[in-house]
């Protein structure tokens, strides 16, 4: 396995890569090596032409860059595991210089940014020594810096079909994801092979039906988040889920740092807190409405909450037919992400199922796009990074439905409420 770890300059890549290969060296049967990006190629430059990489022409570079490949390359025979530091741009002012090549984007199996908060890469930058070291550089620059090079490469993983996973600067919980990740990936983190697995287990269900009707739960199901009731039952500061899911990161590896959160609770107050949130859970008349009169089709919940309250609230008020959610046990088939929602619209297409699919937040987006027909929903207060995405994706087919008070800038009326 190759994997890719991008991030600008003075964010931590060494020191995060160094610890995750030493871990997985001396506490599993792993073989890990780390092969330092720019250290590499400055060395190869020295070798064949007695200078720097930086101060060559860009055709010596390309040459260069190929044969950084082949020892990436040559090392996966020797290692099961082969990280390597990268760089996707370097800045220019407010401009950036694009060094991610085509070799990059074929050589890795997988693609993680390191998204090290912007204040500490300006304190990296002002405590650095040599040409590392940087006092000019504003956190403003690196926020958008950072901006530039998260949105270029999931535009290369959404080509690629991969998940671009996003890292944050909580070292330990990084060497543990990507121990799971390195160890599991086909079973709990490959979403096309999830979403198969997930309705190979519904096929008596499926061959009964032409449509389904797929709805996200948190704020569309319901009109309020029960997921921050069940963990102020849990005594887990709100403000802890803010941080990890900060500045819209929603990839495997903030779903992951969540589970955490929970399984480390004990069972019991799991138990309790899932009802309690079960109490305070608001419906949507306007959706309860619509399973009523769509019993022609097959009603699939999926949340990206906690599984365990949406069973609950799914029994009491007869709402789904299938749940699929992220659970609180210890044991974990699966990460209820955007691209996991999307793969199920996906893989229900395959099987020549027609889907309508509603949600309210930008985690719902691919799986709204994807679908037959997706719908937008707005119960308490327009979300305001659905809104921003839906100004800028002007070939969206993404519709408002039980539009009222609050309104995105689409139709006023979905066919769905005309039907």
């Amino acid at each position: 396995m190759k994997i890719a770890i991008y991030g600008v300059s003075r964010s931590g890549k060494d020191y995060l890569i160094d610890r995750v290969v030493n871990h997985l060296n001396l506490n599993s049967d792993i073989k890990a090596c780390h092969i330092e990006g720019s250290k590499t190629l400055n060395s190869i430059a020295f070798e064949t032409y007695g200078r720097s990489f930086k101060s060559l022409c860009e055709s010596d570079k390309v040459a260069l860059r190929k044969k950084f490949v082949d020892i990436v390359n040559q090392k996966e025979k020797e290692y099961q595991l082969v990280i390597v530091d990268g760089h996707y741009s370097f800045i220019n002012e407010n401009s950036y210089n694009v060094v991610f090549t085509d070799e990059d984007k074929n050589t890795y199996d997988h693609f993680f940014y390191l998204d090290t908060p912007s204040h500490m890469i300006i304190k990296f930058a002002r405590n650095s020594g040599g040409e590392k070291r940087n006092l000019d550089i504003t956190e403003e620059q690196v926020f958008n810096w950072k901006l530039y090079e998260k949105d270029e490469l999931q535009k290369v993983c959404s080509l690629l079909d991969k998940e671009l996973v996003i890292l944050d600067e909580d070292a330990q919980s990084c060497v543990d994801f990507i121990e799971s990740w390195v160890k599991g990936f086909d079973e709990k983190y490959s979403y096309n092979k999830m979403a198969n697995n997930i309705l190979d287990g519904l096929t008596n269900e499926l061959s009964q039906v032409n449509e389904v009707l797929l709805l996200d739960c948190d704020k569309t199901v319901s009109t309020n988040d029960v997921t921050y009731d069940f963990c102020q039952e849990l005594d887990i500061d709100s403000y802890a889920l803010k941080k990890i899911f900060r500045n819209d990161r929603y990839t495997s590896y903030q779903f992951y740092k969540v589970w955490c959160l929970y399984k480390s609770k004990e069972a019991p107050l799991i138990v309790s807190a899932s009802e309690i949130s079960l109490e305070r859970a608001n419906l949507s008349n306007d959706i309860l409405g619509l399973i009523k009169n769509r019993r022609d089709a097959l009603v699939i919940g999926i949340t990206s909450g906690v599984y365990q309250i949406w069973d609950l609230i799914s029994k009491k008020h007869d709402l789904f037919n299938v749940l699929i959610g992220n659970t609180c046990s210890n044991s974990l088939d699966y990460y209820v992400t955007p691209l996991l929602k999307r793969s199920i619209v996906l893989e229900l297409q395959k099987r020549k199922k027609n889907v309508t699919a509603i949600g309210d937040s930008i985690i719902d987006i691919p799986m709204l796009e994807s679908a037959d027909f997706g719908y937008i929903v707005a119960h308490e207060k327009v979300n305001r990074v659905v809104e921003k995405y839906l100004v800028q994706e002007k070939s969206t087919q993404i519709k408002q439905i039980f539009r009222s008070e609050f309104g995105y800038s689409l139709s006023n009326v979905s066919e769905l409420e005309v039907a």
